[in-house]
């Protein structure tokens, strides 16, 4: 990101403007992540001297400087690919050792991000659902799936929802109080992920939200947030970190059902005996 210019000579700008340019240009990574008040904080002026700092350097606002950071292809997939092949480069390099590295990097920031009692509450609210409405797309559909499979196991009634499109409201429809949102929303705020927020508020539904994102009206928006990370902004996003916290989970509500819950994996496994001659693995 460092061949990033902005549209006017730096040095025509005032002192507190050069100070924010030079916070953001110093800063690119983060700034997805960031408010007006986080900038401000940063370049140590006033909100208001960010706002006008946008006009003067030819966008809007905040919000169109970060169109146009995705739109010039700074996080683009063959740019994420290039910057880990880039490690990888000799033909002597550990590339197992170089993934497994980004994913323990990714696990270890996860377990200081994720609030202990947003997860708790997370873990009480899928408890007591009457229905979970599980979305995930993209990357993160199969991460759902994986979800779905296994809180089924132990009786917990998952509707899995489309990804995209019209289909979505075939199952958006039926959820309604008593039941919960489950939204996997990484990278930005999606259609869907809008469409979702504001039916749950609408039909009473709870919300918790799985993301990667630091700074998002998503958070207000949802009643459970947990906060992950899957590396850099612009970097390769890895999914071991939403596997893990998934199935962490699925163990939380596991042991929250308790007898209820084996009593459900011993019948599994029973029929699994039972029928083992007629279902082979």
């Amino acid at each position: 990101m460092a061949d990033f210019q902005f549209r006017v000579e730096l040095d025509t700008l005032s002192k507190s403007h050069q100070a924010i340019a030079n916070y953001v240009i110093g800063s690119l990574q983060q700034i997805p992540y960031c408010t007006d008040e986080d900038i401000a904080r940063q370049a140590g002026v006033s909100t208001a001297t960010v706002s006008r700092f946008w006009r003067a350097v030819g966008y809007a606002n905040l919000k169109a400087f970060k169109l146009e950071l995705l739109q010039a292809g700074l996080s683009t997939p063959a740019r994420k690919m290039k910057q880990i092949l880039h490690k990888v480069e000799h033909d002597e390099a550990d590339i197992l050792g170089e993934m497994i590295g980004v994913a323990s990097s990714n696990l270890s920031g996860t377990g200081k991000r994720v609030d202990r009692r947003q997860f708790d509450l997370a873990i009480e609210t899928i408890h007591r659902a009457r229905k979970l409405y599980l979305y995930g797309g993209g990357p993160s559909a199969s991460v759902a799936e994986l979800m779905a499979y296994r809180l089924s196991r132990i009786g917990v009634d998952v509707i899995r929802m489309a990804v995209s499109g019209r289909e979505l409201l075939e199952t958006m429809v039926h959820a309604g109080s008593g039941d919960v949102l489950f939204l996997f929303g990484f990278v930005k705020r999606t259609p869907e992920l809008t469409v979702l927020l504001q039916h749950a508020k609408e039909a009473g539904c709870v919300t918790v939200l799985v993301t990667d994102l630091l700074v998002s009206d998503m958070l207000a928006q949802s009643d459970c947030k947990l906060q992950i990370d899957r590396g850099e902004w612009d970097g390769f996003h890895s999914m071991t970190a939403p596997i893990a916290l998934t199935e962490a989970l699925v163990v939380g509500v596991t042991k929250l059902r308790g007898r209820e819950a084996m009593e459900k994996l011993e019948r599994l496994h029973a029929l699994r005996k039972r029928y083992a001659s007629h279902l082979p693995k």
